[in-house]
């Protein structure tokens, strides 16, 4: 067994610990209850067709999702080998997932062009944390293509909340720079579509992060070309409750 080999086994080890001790799912969006409510209330609250995650990582909301919605077809694009290979060998045994390694942007225009995500599809964005973002480029795919759809961007900056954090472009431990905001993504979203958001409003208490040094991070709800899903969204008791809808977006 070379090092590469056993970093992977040591970290299959570890999750399956994990998993013993908290439970499946455990580190699914960023362990935050509320966010991870938030993703399953989505999926029962409207019919999608595919779920897409950018930036893998370990593979751990990916498993809560393929879990909870076991003949949902979900597809999730890594750029690292080494992670990919790591949270291949968690996701392997569900069906339902198809793991791609490469470039997300290239991987959502792929799955556009070759018509693999139906008429509704959930986007979940987390692809930023190197040098090179491909969030934006991302974004111009789904826009171009028209679709109705929904998508949830994580590390966002949350509008007038500083204790939700987010991400600077540049990736990794980058301080300064342009923030991941509606400044940064609105190049992206043509005024041809319509998209209307919400963003969250709860506490860390109310998050329940199991981690001792636990903190929020910010994400945005956005609803391209889908006016009847944000309407009914706004009214689920959830977003009523821990979400602030803020309607359409100014070009």
């Amino acid at each position: 067994m070379n090092r590469f080999e056993r970093i992977i086994w040591l970290g299959v080890a570890l999750r399956r610990l994990r998993d013993f001790r908290y439970g499946v799912g455990w580190g699914a969006f960023h362990g935050d209850a509320i966010y991870r409510k938030l993703m399953i209330d989505l999926l029962d609250a409207f019919r999608f067709s595919a779920f897409v995650e950018t930036g893998t990582f370990r593979g751990y909301s990916t498993e809560f999702m393929a879990r909870h919605m076991p003949q949902l077809p979900i597809f999730t694009i890594e750029v690292e080998p080494c992670t990919y290979k790591l949270a291949k060998r968690a996701l392997c045994k569900y069906p339902n997932i198809t793991q791609f390694l490469g470039n997300s942007s290239d991987g959502i225009r792929d799955l556009i062009r070759e018509q693999r995500l139906g008429n509704l599809p959930l986007f979940y964005l987390d692809a930023h944390w190197q040098r090179y973002w491909p969030l934006r480029d991302e974004l111009r795919h789904i826009a171009e293509a028209k679709l109705r759809t929904v998508i949830v961007i994580d590390d966002f900056e949350v509008p007038k909340r500083p204790e939700f954090g987010f991400d600077i472009d540049g990736g990794a431990e980058i301080v300064e720079g342009l923030n991941c905001n509606l400044d940064y993504i609105r190049p992206s979203l043509p005024s041809s579509n319509l998209y209307q958001a919400i963003f969250p409003k709860y506490s860390l208490s109310d998050a329940r992060i199991w981690w001792r040094y636990g903190s929020l991070r910010g994400h945005l709800i956005l609803f391209q070309n889908a006016p009847e899903e944000y309407e009914a969204c706004c009214r689920r008791p959830l977003i009523e409750k821990y979400y602030q809808p803020v309607g359409p977006i100014p070009h």
